[in-house]
């Protein structure tokens, strides 16, 4: 069998392993001049490349067929991700449930997967230029049994994902869902300057316009001066932009303190005013919040009306902000991308239903997973089982 690969990043290269190890002749176009860039920046560096609780409800997707999903994840799950790439000399340490090399170097996992390439004698080729795609499995004029587009989205483009893939797509007559970036900042209508560099523990609900709840994440919060960033803004990113992105209003609430329901937390107040009858507001909340946070949430407070307590609890457990829809097209912060071709136009294999010989894998899909290793596990996933040629 004669198998075409389009693109050298992490699905593509994992897709020509797969094919090369069940018996085909391989080749892969890359048109930048080394393979497997965004590899080196996933993780910070350290290349989360699973995770121990690889589920399908962690992922996003246009679509509500859960069950695709489901069949890929059971069919190259975190324990065959992890054999993979310990029968290419990984060995591997867990954190938090994400699964690292223990190397904690993403350049070890670019190195394994390119010495298996060489080991499996597969042609690739940078540099590639133009690549034209036609039904039947033709590239460039040549005829392959089968074609796998592999070419990434369009998030964190210096690497090589600057969207060909989906004007290769679009060429073939693929529809495409909107394509919005996704583990990206939340962008706000409310200036935070005040608040940049803050670190704290959050958890985050996200609302449309009609109150109902749409997403909702837990971890590390970091504001900047135009919206909210860390892991816990990011992983609901993809779901804010596809609502802001059908015209709508979309609505975060913060808990900044999530270690204590609304009661406990009005409770622990009421003891420190009790305790530190010489403290003002902003010393009262010395402790459980960092200073810049602290001014930020006690500033629109009077403590000489009754009730101010409830008015920090709703301010502390209940501060909500508005998005702006100015997040939407930015894709210059984003580490991947929501939307793409739709789950329901590829079949159990990632093989497009309506095009002969043309599967199609990773960030080209319309699925997204929240941060810990889920998407380069799904690049991968998808890589190998559209790869199998077995």
């Amino acid at each position: 069998m004669n198998v075409c690969i389009i693109g050298a990043g992490a699905s593509g290269l994992v897709s020509a392993i797969a094919a090369a190890r069940s018996g085909a002749l391989v080749t892969v176009y890359e048109h930048k001049e080394s393979a497997a860039n965004k590899i080196l920046i996933t993780g910070n560096g350290k290349c989360n490349f699973t995770n121990f609780f690889m589920k399908a409800d962690r992922f996003h997707s246009s679509s509500d067929n859960k069950k695709w999903i489901e069949g890929i994840l059971e069919r190259f799950g975190n324990a065959d991700c992890t054999c993979f790439f310990e029968s290419l000399g990984i060995k591997t340490r867990e954190r938090k449930g994400g699964i690292y090399p223990y190397s904690d170097t993403a350049e070890s996992v670019k190195s394994a997967l390119l010495l298996e390439l060489r080991r499996l004698q597969v042609k690739v080729i940078y540099n590639c230029g133009k690549i034209s795609v036609s039904d039947g499995g033709i590239v460039n004029g040549t005829e392959y049994d089968r074609v796998i587009l592999a070419c990434g989205g369009m998030s964190a483009k210096k690497t090589g994902s600057d969207g060909s893939g989906y004007e290769i797509l679009r060429k073939l007559g693929v529809s495409l869902t909107p394509l919005y970036p996704a583990l990206t900042p939340l962008v706000l209508k409310e200036d935070l300057s005040g608040i940049k560099g803050v670190r704290c523990e959050a958890s985050l609900a996200l609302f449309d316009e009609k109150g109902n709840i749409v997403d909702d994440s837990y971890g590390e919060l970091q504001p900047y001066e135009s919206g909210l960033s860390g892991i816990c803004a990011m992983d609901i990113s993809s779901s804010a932009c596809r609502i802001l992105g059908r015209g709508r209003r979309a609505f975060v609430e913060a808990d900044l303190l999530p270690i204590f329901s609304d009661d406990e937390f009005k409770r622990e107040i009421v003891s420190r005013s009790e305790r530190f009858p010489d403290r003002n507001l902003s010393e009262l909340l010395n402790g459980l919040f960092p200073k810049k946070l602290i001014n930020y949430l006690v500033h629109p407070i009077d403590t000489r009306k009754p009730g101010f307590e409830d008015l920090l609890v709703a301010n502390v457990k209940h501060h909500r902000f508005e998005l702006s829809d100015a997040m939407v097209s930015d894709f210059s912060r984003s580490q991947t991308v929501a939307g793409g071709v739709p789950i329901s136009a590829v079949d159990a294999n990632c093989g497009l239903i309506e095009h002969e010989r043309i599967y199609v894998v990773g960030e080209l899909l319309d699925v997204d997973g929240v941060c810990g290793g889920y998407n380069l596990h799904f690049a991968f996933a998808t890589g190998y089982i559209a790869g199998d040629c077995g």
